[in-house]
This record gives C-alpha cells, structure tokens and sequence, in this order.
C-alpha cells in the first residue's frame, strides 16, 4: 500500500526526533546551533544517507528496476525464451544453439532483477538496525546508558574487575537542570503603524522549592487576568486628519500561571504532549480575541509552517520546561556500544559451523558488507550527534560571568568602619531612597521605621536603626562606588564580609569559587533534595534514583578541592538515598572515613505504611584517621582524681608496671605533697618516715596488695607532679586535674528535642517572616549550626559552603555562633542557591536576623 510506512520512513521519523528537529523553532542554547546546522543535517537525513546506501550496494533506483522487469516481461513473450523456459534440460539445448544471445540477455537481467531485491531487503535490514541501535540508548533527548545483552534485552554492567564496582545509568552524563527560571519574554513585531512589542508575563505561579517536585506536573496555562495594551503616539488623530502617522510604539502584554491541572482541565487536554494542546488552546482562544484589530494581523501570519503567535508560545513554554542531561564523552560511549551491538546483533556465531560452500561462503561475504554499511553510516550518525552534544559539554563546561554584585551592610557596621563623619553622606542619601526604605518597612514593619526619617533621627536613636541594612541593588553605580571605596580604604572587604551568596547553578557556582577558595573551606554542609514522593528532583525519564546520583556526583567531585585538609563534609539525607549517597561518597571521597549520625528530626513521625519515619541521616565525611569531630563545650571544672590505679589488669599492679610504683612524700602536719622518691629497686622498700619526718606513701590496696601509680616516674612531666597532687587527711593521694576547653564527646544518636525540623525549622521561618513558612522542610537551626560548630569549634574565621542554599539555614546558624563567641572571630558563610527564594527567602532572613535574633509571627 502506498501509505505503508518502509523501515526507511521510520529510520527518518526516529533520527528527526534525534536531531530534535521538533524543537527546531526553540531560540535559545544549542537549539540556535541546531537551527544553524538545520540544512546540513536535513540533507544528510533525507539524502546522503540514503545515497551512501545505495552506493556501497549498486542497488537499482526504482526506475531502473522497473524497466528491467519491463524487459523480463517482453522477453518472456518471445517464443526462443517462452520455450526455453518450458522446456526440459535435454530440450534447452535446441534453444540454446539457435537464442543463445537472447537467452543470455534474460539470464543476466534476472541476476539484476534478484541483486537488486536482495539489496532493497539488506538496505530495509540496516535501517531497521539503525533505528533499532540508537533508538536503545535515546530517550527524550539524552543519550541513556541501556547496555542489553542478545534477545532477551538484559542490562550489562561494564565492568572491570573490581571487588566492587558501584554503576547508575547516567553516571557519564551531567545534570544540567535544576528548576524552572521564568524570565520575562517578549518579542517584537512590525504593524501597519510602526511595532509592536509582545509579553508574555508570569502572573501565577505554583513554584517547586528546593527542588522539590510537586504530587502533579505544572503547565502553563492562559491566565483569566485580562491583556494590558499600552501606546505611545496619537495614531487615531493621525488617522481622522487623512494624515500619514509617525512611527507609534504598542505594547500588549498577555499573562499566564503555571500550576498543575485541575479536573475540568484534565478531561479536556488528553495526550501526552499536553503543554503543546494547551498552547494551542491559548491561541485559538487569542487570535478570536484579537483577529479583527489591526494592529495585531501579523501575529496570525504563518512563520516555519506556524502561526507567529503560536511559535512564540511554544518558545515560552519549552524554554522553561526543557531539561536534559549533557554527556561527557557521547562518541566514546556510542562507538563503544556500536562494537557491542555488532558483536551480538549483526554476527551469527552459527555461521561458523556451517559447511564450507560457495553459497555458505557468498552468504558470510554479503553479511560483512551489511556489517560495513552498517557501521559507516552509524559512524556518521554518531559523527553528527557527538559535535552537537560536544558543543553543548564546552557550553555547560565553560566558567560563567558574574552578571552582577551586589553588597548589604548594616548601618552600625557602616559607622563603625568609615567614621561617623564619612558615613553621615552616605547615610543622607540613604533615607532618601524610597525602594531602600520601603524594604525596612516590608522587613522591619512600618511601626518600626518613623514616618520621616533623618539623620537627626538615625544619630540620636542610633541604638535602635543601627541593624537596619543597606542594600545596594536600590541603589545607582555611582552610589555603590563610592560606598565601596569608603569601606575599601579602611578595612579589608574580603576578611570583614561575613557571608557571600551567589545566585546561580551549583555547578557553576563551585567552579567560580575554585580560583580564590582552593583548599580553604572548613566545612561544606548539603542538605539536597531526597527524591521521597515530597521532595523529587525533577527529571524527565524513568532512571528516577540514577538521575538523582548524576545531579549529586557532578557537585561533589567539582566541589572536592575546595575542602581544606582537616575539614568536616557533611551531607543530610535519608532513607530513600542513603545507601546509593553512601556507596557514591565512598567512591568519590575514598581519602576520607565515613561516619553517620542518625537525627530525630521527626518525632511525631511521617505517617505511611508499616513504619512511620521520625530520623533521617547526617553523613559526616573526614579526613581518613585525624580526630576532628566535637561536640558542644562543656562547663569548665576541677577534678580530684583518686591516683592510685585500680582494676585488675597487669598493668594496674606493680609486678606489670615496676616504674609506676613509687612512693610520695607527704608532710603530716600540712598534708602537702613535698616531693617523690624514685622505684624501688627490691622487692624490700623503706615505709618509715624520712629523715626530714615525711610520710612516705605508696600505692597500696586496703588488702596491702602493691598497685601503681597513673603516672609513670620516666615520664616527661614527672618534676611537676607534686604540684597536681594533694593528700586527704587519710592519706588518699589525689590527682587534681583542671578541666578547661572541654567538649562533648559526638554521639551517634540525636534525640533532643531541638533538633525537631518542625518546632525549630519550620516555626523559625513562621516567626520570621510570619504567616505561612515561605519554603518548605526547612531543617532545624540547632542541626545545622551543631554539624557545623562539630567540625571547627576550634576556628572562629572558618568558611563554611552550602551549595543548596534553600531557605539560608545554614547563614542563620553561622550568624549564631557569631554571636556566641563575640570577639573571638568571623565566622564566614558562602551559599549557592538558583532557586528564586535566593531573593524572597535567603536575603531576607540574613537582613532580619542582621536585625535582631528576636521575632515571632514576623515582627
């Protein structure tokens, strides 16, 4: 049948899927390259492929077919042929001597006519195989590690002959998408007037925080806000005048949401592709809205086969939905699993059993070129592919530019560092800013901000606004210049900013950080999303837990150089990815131990089926053998130790320790140690006073038994024992010993109750902010802050990083221990957060908590 799809057709559908040539209208990132390349690889699909094809087996165009059988069929009518063919052998050789001419015609256009089908069937065959090998390692755009093995399709490890090999499926790729970035996007068109400027704004959003995916997906969908139209120019008096009117500049902007469905919605978008429906609804319903206004007719013109309004849409939505992975060696990976495929797909090990014909021979030839062909094409394919997905590694690869930078500093840091003289402009300038003052009344509550600030105001009830900040981006060049180099010239920026957060991918923002933070961070502590049903990543195909690992390992390798030689790498998770974390961990950070650290986080428990979590995990990764890990401090005492050992091991008698039985001279009158006498060298010692009248004491059990001392007479600071002695009035020696500095021990079991996510996470956020936590599953403060202080109690200028960032817990327990040890040091804290509660949760946290430590339901 004519409308019967060949293996050609299928091989072309797959490799424009391949191409994404579906997402050819798409301009941004390597789509652009795509378009750019549109041509090249189009010819190459419909064309060279095919030609190569053909070319490697001289098979016949169609045309050439038929007119071959065409001649078959006027030689069968001649009688020589017709009787040959009917003819027995003993007859043929009649024909034969009268048609040899004619007969040998037929025989070599039926050789053609059967080369031919054999090489239609064997091209069929290396499309079908073409298709088959590459549609196995495809899926959505990226390019899966799916190694199958022979006809019954099991995956095989490649592996190398480790103990043990630790293997996910995206292990060679990067995870390059985090979360949705809605940017504002417009466009702009000619009119019959002048132009015409197209937004497509943002006004609902259901956002994923954290990287937290929702229960159902999130579409975009037209919102019920109506259009907003704006003009610049009088175009109708132009128009009543019989005039012909300026340029003129219109602007209509349409608004959308982005949120799951709802059951009215769902009935009516079925399919999967329901965005594109959607897009399609949102235009049809438009262009009935607008079809008869002027101004907007070449919204409705087709571009590429597509309505102009239609295509834009379609930018919109796919800019924001789009997520892949980027492979690290895509040619190395196809090449190798091509000689797999061949091996086990294109080569029949029966053949070699076969017996040794010229048929048998002449099969085995035909097959090694199928093989051949096979090979170069796919080599070509790959060829294609690998320049695109290498061009997108380099792009991913590549260190960004910073955009922008912007600085917060407190108005009493302000005066304290400039001078109040130097700092009185600046402040001026300050109080006049309506944005700047308009964020301390959002923050801070207008009761708190008077009516009509001054400096008179600032000055004489400084006690009051000294926390207040300044932040930058209100701010002009010209202001923050000259704020800066006040600052510049009388402290260093660099050791008196306390934290410093970047608003970007993690990857990138790690390696940004390489250059000026090598080796120098104390402590990183993660607390990433875990893929329960409540906090998934967001990934596009069915390698749920490999996609989590590739996003995971992609940071901790970037992110190992940054860590110091006795630094604390700590890492929350919990059960659904603790074993796969801990199996990763091991590989990547094989230099350090592991230990883990089990957190009551959940006490009242999570509910589910069979058990109801209240613990999740704190993965605590450090330099192999050195002890660094301490709790918190304890209060500082004076013990007196009894210094006579007890217990029964040898070495606790003088028989196993002949050094540590000694006697100890004390004055009967005062009690007070007067000195020591070196051991006994016999079994036989002195127990009579000195001849000075002290009391000779020796280690000795109420049953007379010989014991030893806890300190050794070769010990290094034996001439100083006398002085950590002191004797009781029944001659029991004391050791006193001066407990200082002292920390807790870390245990593996934290069961206090302020560790509670919910009383000291969640609340925190509510008291802060107030109303609703604007983030969710923020961890508890005392958590974060005791993993932190556990790893470097001792440094009070240690950096501490977190590259997801969330809610700023992690600067908010930096800016608690700042304040537990004021004057001791600055503790510095760097977050990396992409998310957009870099500016509605993190910054405005620091600058209350910069404020005052003291908030409830956000005042």
């Amino acid at each position: 049948m004519a409308n019967d799809i060949t293996p050609l057709d299928q091989l072309k559908g797959f490799l424009n899927q391949l191409f994404q040539f579906d997402s050819q209208d798409l301009d941004f990132g390597v789509y652009k390259i795509l378009h750019y390349k549109r041509k090249e690889i189009k010819s190459f699909i419909e064309n060279l492929l095919v030609d190569k094809v053909k070319e490697q087996f001289q098979t016949l165009s169609e045309d050439e077919a038929e007119k071959i059988r065409e001649q078959i069929a006027l030689l069968k009518n001649d009688s020589i042929i017709d009787g040959w063919l009917k003819a027995d052998d003993a007859e043929r050789i009649t024909f034969e001597k009268f048609g040899r001419d004619k007969i040998n015609q037929y025989l070599e256009l039926k050789a053609k006519s059967t080369e031919a089908k054999v090489s239609v069937e064997t091209e069929n065959q290396i499309y079908n195989h073409l298709t088959l090998f590459f549609s196995r390692y495809y899926d959505k755009g990226d390019f899966v590690s799916k190694r199958r093995f022979g006809k019954n399709e099991k995956y095989m490890v490649p592996y190398n002959g480790e103990e043990t090999h630790f293997y996910w499926a995206n292990h060679d790729q990067y995870y390059i998408k985090s979360s949705e970035t809605f940017q504002h996007y417009a466009f702009k068109i000619p009119t019959h007037t002048g132009n015409l400027t197209v937004n497509f704004k943002l006004h609902n959003a259901q956002l994923e925080q954290g990287n937290v995916k929702a229960d159902e997906p999130n579409f975009f969908l037209l919102s019920d806000k109506a259009p907003e139209i704006k003009e610049n120019g009088d175009e109708l008096n132009f128009l009543l005048a019989n005039k012909k009117p300026d340029i003129s500049e219109h602007e209509i902007t349409f608004y959308f949401e982005y949120r799951p469905l709802d059951e009215k919605e769902k009935n009516k978008v079925k399919g999967n592709n329901k965005q594109d429906t959607l897009d399609i609804i949102a235009f049809e319903f438009l262009r009935k809205e607008f079809n008869t206004n002027p101004l907007f007719a070449n919204l409705w013109k087709e571009q590429d086969d597509k309505p102009l309004l239609l295509k834009k849409l379609q930018h919109y939505t796919r800019k924001n939905k789009y997520d892949f992975f980027i492979h690290k060696n895509l040619k190395g990976f196809l090449e190798r699993e091509l000689d797999f495929y061949i091996k086990s797909e294109l080569i029949n090990v029966d053949d070699l059993y076969v017996t040794d014909t010229d048929s048998h021979f002449d099969r085995l030839k035909h097959n090694l070129k199928t093989i051949k062909v096979f090979k170069s094409i796919a080599d070509t394919i790959i060829a294609f592919v690998s320049q695109i997905e290498e061009f997108q590694k380099k792009l991913w690869e590549k260190k960004k530019f910073v955009l922008s930078t912007e600085w917060v500093i407190t108005i009493d840091r302000l005066v304290e560092y400039i001078g109040e003289e130097s700092a009185k402009p600046i402040l001026e300038e300050v109080i006049q800013n309506e944005k700047q003052v308009a964020e301390w009344k959002e923050l801070f509550g207008k009761e708190n901000v008077p009516y009509k600030l001054s400096i008179d105001t600032l000055k004489n009830d400084l006690l009051t606004w000294r926390n207040l900040s300044i932040d930058t981006i209100f701010f002009n060049f010209a202001f923050k210049s000259k704020l800066l180099n006040e600052l510049s010239n009388k402290i260093d920026l660099d050791f008196d900013c306390e934290g410093l957060i970047m608003h970007t991918d993690n990857y990138h923002g790690i390696k940004v950080l390489k250059d000026k933070f090598y080796s120098s961070l104390k402590c990183v502590y993660l607390d990433p999303p875990y893929n329960t049903p409540h906090s998934q990543i967001i990934y596009k195909n069915s390698f749920k837990h490999s996609s989590w690992l590739s996003l995971i390992s992609n940071r901790l390798e970037e992110s190992k150089d940054l860590l110091s030689r006795n630094s604390l790498l700590s890492i929350a998770i919990d059960d659904y990815e603790m074993v796969p974390l801990c199996n990763l961990t091991d590989k990547i950070y094989s230099d350090r131990d592991r230990d883990m650290i089990i957190v009551n986080h959940h006490p009242q428990g999570s509910g589910g089926i069979n058990v109801s979590r209240t613990h999740e995990y704190a993965l605590m990764l450090i330099p192999s053998k050195i002890d660094i890990l301490e709790g918190e401090k304890k209060d500082d005492y004076v013990e007196h130790r009894i210094f006579m050992r007890s217990g029964t091991a040898e070495n606790n008698f003088r028989f196993g320790r002949m050094n540590s039985f000694y006697a100890v001279l004390v004055d009967p009158q005062s009690k007070k140690i007067m000195g020591i006498e070196k051991p006994p060298l016999d079994n036989d010692y002195p127990t009579e006073d000195t001849k000075e009248g002290y009391k000779r004491i020796y280690p000795l059990g109420t049953d007379g038994t010989e014991r030893v001392w806890r300190t050794s007479f070769n010990s290094k600071n034996i001439g100083s024992l006398p002085d950590r002695l002191i004797c009781s009035d029944t001659y029991t020696i004391y050791q006193v010993i001066h407990h200082e500095g002292k920390r807790r021990e870390i245990f593996s079991n934290w069961t206090d109750t302020k560790y509670n996510a919910g009383t000291q996470g969640a609340s925190v956020l509510k008291n802060l902010f107030g109303g609703t936590p604007p983030f969710s599953y923020p961890k508890s403060i005392h958590t974060v802050k005791d993993i932190i202080e556990s790893g470097s109690h001792s440094d009070f200028e240690a950096i501490t990083l977190d590259y997801f960032g969330g809610s700023g817990t992690t600067a908010h327990a930096i800016q608690l221990l700042n304040r537990e040890h004021l004057g001791d040091g600055i503790r510095k804290f760097i977050l990396i957060e992409q998310g957009p509660f870099t500016y509605t949760v993190i910054i405005p946290r620091i600058k209350k908590i910069a404020y005052t430590f003291d908030w409830k339901d956000g005042k």
